[in-house]
């Protein structure tokens, strides 16, 4: 299942990468950082998307070239591969071997616990999951799935979801018509009676004694839950420990969680239910590596979790979170063709933003 790259299209590639580079030297544009590796925050052993001229490849924490850009997308890598997309159709390549499971598939997930799922072609295509080496492992039997998280995998056959493990087997029958990924052993799910938690099993783990609208997965010991009074927070005993009462509610990361306010702005609360990062965002993400990347009127920049302030001086049209040191930012319109950057923690830039 596995190709090598073709050499004419490496040679071509390779050409119009080398172009663009020699064009930004000459507009002296800052396009790894300050220059001295050793000041950069990135670890050259991760692997980063970047697009030039259309064209998607990869670069490492010290904003060098590993992968040539020659695909129309690329995903992050996970588990040592990343999807990435060619001609309409869906594979994964490799940074150790530069080759590719060949990209046959119309859908694909990212890989998670040794497996991915995958969709077949064709007209109502079913999903089963791969392995590393591009091996069907799982067969095509699904309507739809998600990754495996903890050693299952939501699965919908028909019209209900259930649970399988990584050799195939059912082991929670469909019966839900959502179907959460299991985190901290527990998975959210709704039934004909409405929401509950269910455990790896499939046995009924918490049954919320309010009434509840939605449940989120459960992230450092607590889960979001939406009743008609808003978005709070419940333990894993089921117990109510931050009252409803915000507008959104995302899981917590790194002790801190996102909420947003009956007044439309965004902020950070603790526990305890506590604001502890001040000042309303209007839009906001998940603490990760200390930084959290937030929205002040049309700019984004990135606050640090050690002293709730703005870290970065730079502003981006677009931001996401910090990831091996490096945080990807965009510039023009998000939706049509944006230039992609990547900073490190001093707001440097280790890529500068194109397209």
């Amino acid at each position: 299942m596995k190709i090598r790259m073709n050499p004419f299209v490496v040679i071509s590639t390779l050409i119009t990468t080398l172009m663009c580079l020699f064009s930004l030297t000459l507009a002296g544009c800052d396009f790894i950082g300050e220059g001295d590796d050793n000041n950069l925050d990135g670890n050259p052993n991760q692997l980063y998307p970047v697009k030039i001229d259309g064209k998607w490849g990869y670069i490492n924490g010290l904003g060098r070239i590993t992968i040539i850009p020659q695909y129309d997308r690329g995903r992050d890598f996970a588990e040592g591969l990343a999807a990435v997309q060619l001609d309409a159709r869906w594979g994964f390549v490799s940074p150790e071997e530069n080759e590719v499971v060949v990209p046959v598939y119309q859908d694909v997930g990212n890989f998670a616990e040794g497996l991915a799922f995958v969709q077949a072609e064709g007209i109502n295509a079913q999903y089963g999951f791969i392995d590393r080496t591009g091996n069907t492992v799982i067969d095509h039997l699904y309507v739809t799935a998600r990754g495996f998280s903890e050693g299952l995998a939501a699965v919908r056959l028909d019209t209900r979801w259930g649970y399988i493990n990584s050799r195939g087997e059912q082991v929670i029958t469909p019966s839900y018509t959502v179907a959460r990924p299991f985190s901290e052993g527990l998975a959210a799910v709704e039934g004909l009676q409405g929401w509950f938690y269910i455990n790896k099993n499939g046995d009924v783990a918490i049954e919320p004694t309010l009434t509840v609208q939605r449940l989120g997965d459960f992230k450092e010991g607590l889960a979001p839950f939406e009743t008609e009074d808003g978005w709070g927070y419940i333990n894993t005993r089921g117990e109510p420990v931050i009252a409803p009462r915000f507008t959104q509610a995302e899981p917590f990361s790194e002790g801190l969680a996102v909420i947003e306010t009956e007044e439309g702005g965004f902020e950070f609360i603790d526990k305890a239910g506590e604001i502890v990062v001040f000042g309303e965002f209007n839009e906001a993400q998940a603490f990760a590596e200390g930084m959290a990347a937030v929205r002040i009127n049309n700019d984004w920049t990135f606050v640090s979790k050690a002293t709730g302030r703005v870290a970065i001086e730079r502003n981006f049209d677009g931001a996401e979170g910090f990831d091996g040191g490096l945080a990807q930012v965009f510039f023009g319109d998000l939706n049509d063709n944006p230039r992609i950057g990547y900073i490190d923690r001093a707001g440097e830039y280790v890529w500068f933003p194109m397209n």
